[in-house]
This record gives structure tokens, C-alpha cells and sequence, in this order.
């Protein structure tokens, strides 16, 4: 059976009138009788019967055009379903955020104000090859990323955060090996910055000595606040430290920073969505690198 037959069949089912439904369809009286004569051969049985000038549909094709029915509606609403997909898939953003996830997210919720249309499907997989725009740092600079149209890079530093009360506070900077022995506060899961400063850390001669973990940057501000530890601090993209019981202090050696690195997939064509997120992403990164500076944050 063909597609065509059985729309055929569903049209004169519908008027049991030949002539209406050959009009109807476009198509010559003769054209459509033969057409419902082949699918009654296919089928192995009649469908309708003649009753007096007129034709009607018997038990079988009175089951045929039940069947049919809600196949061929489906069917004709396929264009606009793949319409809407195909606008759909045109709206969605795949974001693979390896580092700054906390800023990262705070872009995306600020792009959607405007582009509420706009959906974003955030990943966190290092092995990721299909998104359209990945989000990592120099220190896990993926081995073979997919083809890349472009890409931007923001420079960070890495301070120490302290408590007032420590011995500390009363500087301005510090040598990393200062710290050698003293108990520190991390960020869980941050995978990625995680193992920068450990290395550092070893550069400097020592193995930091990691009392807590959260999962929470509030929690963390508010443990190096009460004295627990001390922590690594991205200049920007950790946020502000707001409150009065924490000083921010360079690190005079070895040097510590970052490059936030943000890649655009080449699938994207130009003025794409993606694209626009991504111009968008890389403004408010350098917004937040030019606003952000030691004295605004101690």
C-alpha cells in the first residue's frame, strides 16, 4: 500500500462520494476509482458497496478509515511539528562549563532576561565533543577539541583569602610558601581549579593541607571568615568577598592566575544564537576582569 492510496481511500470514506471526493483531491473520477479498485486488491477485500447511485463503506472499510484517522492526522501535521523542531533546535545553546561554573551561570541567567526563548543545555564533561560553546581553563585545555570558529580568553589572578584574624591581614601580599603547614578551606568540585593550586602549591615546596570541603561558595567566605582556614581565591570569578571579616592578598611568588578560555564550535553560523550568546559571554567576562580589582574586594 502507498501513502497516496490511502489518502485517497480516506477522502471517499469520509463523502462515500466519488465525483466529491476526485474533486476534493484534485485528481480525475476514473484515476481514483482505479486507485481504491488497486488498494481493495492489495487488501484482499471490498470496502464499500453500492447502494443505489451512491457508494458506502462496508465493515471493512469502515475499520479502515477508523485505523487511518488518527494516522493521517499525525501525518499531516508532521510539516509544522518539523517547523517547530527544526525553530526549537535553532533556540537551544549546549554550554560545556569545565571552569568558572558559578560565573558562568550567572551570564546565562542575565542573557535569558532578555531571550527568554532561548534554551540552554549546560554539561560538565571534559570528554564532551558535541556543544557549541566550551567554557575550561588553560590547565584543562581539551586534546583535540572540536573544530573551533573562534575563541576568547580572560587572564585571572589567584589570591589568598584570609581571615582578619590571622596573621596575615595585615598585609597586602604574601610568598605562597608562607602558607606551608596552615589549614585550608576548598570549594568541592571545582575539579578543575582544584588541581592548578595544588600544583602551585607543590611548586612552592609544600602539599596544602585541606581541613574542609563544601560544596557551597557561601559556606566556604563564611568558614575563612571564623578563622577555620584560608583559601585559593579567583580574582572575578568566584564573586566578590562582601564582608569585613576577610582580606584578599597577592601572591607574590610563584606567580598564580589563570586563563578563562571560551570556545565557539565552527557548526555555528554567523548571527546564530550561539554566536550572539558567545559575543555576549566574553563582554561580561571582561566587564567583571575590568571591574573587579584587589581594593573593591578587600
Amino acid at each position: 500500500m502507498e501513502l497516496s492510496e490511502l489518502k485517497y481511500f480516506y477522502e471517499v470514506a469520509k463523502t462515500e462520494h466519488l465525483t466529491k471526493a476526485a474533486d476534493s483531491l484534485h485528481i480525475s473520477q476514473p484515476a481514483l476509482t482505479k486507485t481504491i479498485k488497486n488498494l481493495e486488491e492489495e487488501l484482499g477485500v471490498k470496502l464499500f458497496y453500492k447502494d443505489g447511485r451512491r457508494i458506502r463503506l462496508n465493515e471493512y472499510g469502515r475499520f479502515l478509515k477508523e485505523k487511518l484517522e488518527p494516522i493521517l492526522k499525525e501525518i499531516d501535521l508532521l510539516p509544522a511539528s518539523i517547523e517547530k523542531l527544526i525553530d526549537l533546535s535553532q533556540n537551544v545553546i549546549v554550554v560545556n562549563v569545565l571552569a568558572a561554573s558559578t560565573l558562568i551561570t550567572d551570564i546565562i541567567i542575565e542573557f535569558k532576561k532578555n531571550n527568554p526563548d532561548v534554551v540552554f543545555r549546560m554539561l560538565q564533561k571534559e570528554s564532551e565533543k558535541n556543544y557549541d560553546i566550551l567554557v575550561t581553563t588553560n590547565a584543562t585545555v581539551p586534546d583535540n577539541p572540536v573544530h573551533i570558529k573562534t575563541r576568547g580568553i580572560i587572564e585571572e589572578k589567584i589570591y589568598v583569602a584570609v581571615p582578619k584574624t590571622s596573621d596575615f591581614a595585615e598585609r597586602n601580599s604574601l610568598r605562597l610558601s608562607e602558607l606551608a603547614g596552615r589549614d585550608f578551606i576548598a570549594l568541592s568540585g571545582s575539579r578543575r581549579f582544584r588541581p592548578l593550586c595544588d600544583a602551585y602549591c607543590e611548586y612552592a615546596g609544600f602539599t596544602p593541607q585541606v581541613v574542609f570541603e563544601s560544596d557551597s561558595l557561601i559556606a566556604v567566605k563564611n568558614l575563612i571568615a571564623a578563622g577555620i582556614g584560608v583559601a585559593f581565591w579567583p580574582e572575578f570569578s568566584w564573586g566578590k568577598i562582601d564582608g569585613h571579616n576577610i582580606k584578599l592578598l597577592e601572591i607574590e611568588k610563584p606567580v598564580c592566575q589563570r586563563e578563562i578560555i571560551a570556545y565557539l564550535s565552527d557548526k555555528e553560523k554567523a548571527d546564530s544564537i550561539a554566536e550572539k550568546f558567545f559575543v555576549f559571554l566574553m563582554k561580561k567576562l571582561s566587564e567583571r576582569q575590568a571591574k573587579m580589582s584587589l581594593g573593591s574586594k578587600t
